[in-house]
């Protein structure tokens, strides 16, 4: 079974995106901010993590960055989700090793899609 982190300062995005992955058969974690991401992910193994952009204090960007730099999971496969995914979002996702980048709102085939991208 896939293991997700969900890292979202929003609880509604969160309890969907946990909702969604437990409908693919993946097991969710969560997390709601960047600090407490990367913090999660320093401790725990996970196949994917699920990332949003637009966070106070630690950006998606920056949370990424932290998250590359971690020993032991700095090459966790991770997918941005964004409610403004634009060309600039998808380039700077990928010169940071993203794997993908997917709308909000949620839907199912897009975290089907990335947990198929991440190996999963």
């Amino acid at each position: 079974m896939s293991r997700v982190l969900i890292i979202d300062d929003d609880s509604m995005i969160r309890r969907m995106a946990g909702m969604i992955c437990k409908k693919l058969g993946a097991e969710s974690a969560a997390a709601e901010s960047g600090e407490a991401g990367v913090a999660e992910l320093a401790s725990g193994s996970y196949d994917l993590v699920l990332l949003d952009v637009e966070m106070p204090v630690m950006d998606g960007f920056e949370t990424l960055a932290k998250i590359r730099e971690l020993p032991s999971a700095g090459d966790t496969p991770v997918c941005l989700m964004t409610g403004t995914l634009t060309d600039e979002v998808r380039q700077r996702a990928e010169q940071l090793g993203a794997v993908c980048c997917i709308p909000k709102p949620l839907r199912p085939a897009d975290v089907s899609e990335a947990l198929a991208k991440a190996g999963r």
